[in-house]
């Protein structure tokens, strides 16, 4: 039975307590809003005196389903003609002061969200005895005289914000059993240099591998004398996965309670392009932290068609322990015994050139093992002047900062750089490790293929590496563009800037001729050896 089927039933049986309100909500399903992945949004409102259906294009949960803070969820929609919400809320406003628990008619109800893809609802959320919150109603623009024009254009908007005292996530599929792989293919999206996420989650009961446009390695590299919890973040488009909704729904469940413990599993990271996997991460014993099913969406584009909407699940994962993927630097090294000391090189350059003044920052890294010169698309250096007050002495005294340089690109192939900050993560809150395995770093700013600003930094460690996607609201999704990131930040003891143009200026050209130091000593020779 479709979505639509149940609802024509809903509407029949109860027709003779309520005659309006159901025809709003179909009308609204042609509104003609801008879905990505065409997952809306059903909200099903049954209070005392009757039920009204409704679609709202932007739906946020107010916590995750791990939290035990309370459970709420918002909505935001073009103000329609809904008597029985409307009553609510204005009955809301009317009672605000009083603390009874049954003020009036329609204080408490309940909310059925359905998240409907295909005229069928995927997964449903159950919210019992809810009431309003707060409301307001807002005309949003873009801030700008925009909106003023026809083809920008007002939205008029309700704002609902809902607390309730009940959530049960019903699931539409039951859970397999047959231990195998579900591959649920790509994500559609398009991403820089191709380079996209997949993550396979490997439960007692199956795995399944999903493509996320939105990927990001909150934490597991960072320097710190402590141990540091493996910890990443993955977004995509709400679709309906059975073992991680398992998962997510038995966080929500034990949210709270010390006595139970969340379902446990291991998740494999992998990053390709077309042709290859290039970097990766074995998270092991990870369970669910957060998760939240909202809507990306930006003021009152999405209703005025200039942009959409986009409605997510964004989950994050605490793990036990993280190992770097590497294949490549296995590959680079070739077959010669770990125990032998090699050098070996290795140089990337991005792909992506579209820097002004077709300028390009090559970076070469001089390791134990190997060099590596790499061209990412951004270089940012600490500002370093910066001084810091020194409190270790008898007089507070002025005392220089460490260097700091960041470097960010589109995940790519540099292995002996992955190599250097998966062995940083070995000994990651070991006391007097933070100096071993330094680097030197040099740095050269480049155009038409000459060298106009450098810059050298000595003794450099690795205190923190990221992998992380920033999409920007719901454009990523609308635009169908997501670049996914490596950011490695590097301290450095030594810093030496070059100016070649200005050492140029004032480089003396010398003639070469012959000094008389050069000639040797006559007066040395033999008696008998003479020169014509």
């Amino acid at each position: 039975m479709t979505f639509k089927n149940t609802k024509n039933i809903a509407i029949f049986s109860i027709v003779a307590l309520v005659s309006f309100g159901f025809t709003n909500a179909y009308a609204e399903e042609n509104q003609g809003y801008k879905m990505i992945g065409d997952v809306q949004p059903v909200l099903t409102f049954t209070f005392r005196d009757g039920v009204e259906t409704y679609e709202f294009p932007v739906f946020e949960m107010g916590e995750s389903f791990s939290d035990n803070s309370g459970i709420s969820f918002s909505v935001e929609g073009t103000v329609t003609d809904s008597p029985l919400l409307h009553k609510a809320m204005d009955e809301a406003y009317k009672y605000r002061f009083s603390n009874a628990a049954f003020d009036h008619q329609l204080k408490y109800f309940d909310v059925d969200v359905n998240f409907v893809k295909d005229d069928k609802s995927i997964i449903t959320l159950d919210y019992s005895t809810c009431r309003i919150d707060n409301y307001q109603v807002e005309t949003l623009d873009s801030n700008e005289y925009e909106s003023y024009f026809k083809e920008i254009g007002f939205a008029i908007v309700d704002k609902i914000d809902f607390v309730c005292s009940g959530l049960n996530l019903d699931k539409t599929s039951k859970i397999p059993r047959n231990y195998s792989l579900t591959d649920y293919g790509d994500s559609g999206f398009t991403f820089a240099n191709n380079m996209s996420t997949s993550v396979t989650f490997s439960f007692e009961n199956g795995a399944e591998k999903i493509h996320f446009p939105v990927f990001n390695l909150i934490s597991g590299y960072g320097e710190s004398s402590e141990n540091v919890n493996a910890e990443f973040a993955v977004e995509g488009v709400l679709d309906y996965y059975p073992l991680l909704f398992d998962a997510i729904d038995r966080s929500n469940q034990v949210s709270g309670m010390s006595t139970a413990s969340n379902i446990d599993f291991d998740a494999l990271v992998e990053f390709s392009n077309t042709e290859s996997t290039l970097r990766g991460f074995d998270f092991t014993s990870c369970r669910v932290s957060d998760a939240q099913i909202r809507t990306q969406t930006d003021k009152e584009e999405g209703f005025t068609g200039k942009s959409g909407f986009v409605l997510v699940l964004q989950s994050t994962f605490t793990c036990s322990g993280v190992k770097g993927i590497n294949m490549h630097y296995d590959a680079l090294r070739g077959d010669a015994p770990t125990w032998k000391v090699t050098q070996i090189t290795n140089e990337y350059v991005e792909p992506i050139q579209n820097t002004d003044g077709g300028l390009d920052v090559i970076s070469t890294f001089t390791f134990a093992d190997g060099i590596e010169t790499i061209e990412f698309s951004m270089f940012k250096q600490s500002e370093v002047l910066s001084i810091t007050e020194d409190t270790n002495t008898e007089t507070v005294t002025d005392k220089a900062t460490y260097p700091t340089i960041e470097f960010r690109g589109i995940v790519g192939d540099y292995p002996i750089l992955y190599n250097h900050v998966d062995d940083k993560i070995k000994v990651q809150g070991m006391a007097g490790t933070s100096l071993v395995d330094l680097v030197d770093i040099d740095v050269d700013i480049m155009s038409d293929g000459k060298v106009i600003r450098g810059f050298n930094y000595m003794n450099c460690r690795a205190i923190d590496y990221t992998v992380e996607t920033d999409p920007n609201s719901e454009e990523s999704y609308v635009k169908n563009k997501f670049a996914l990131e490596n950011i490695f930040d590097f301290e450095c003891q030594g810093y030496h800037p070059n100016n070649p143009a200005y050492d140029a200026m004032y480089k003396v050209e010398k003639a070469n001729t012959q000094s008389s130091k050069d000639l040797r000593n006559t007066q040395d020779w033999r008696s008998d050896f003479t020169s014509e």
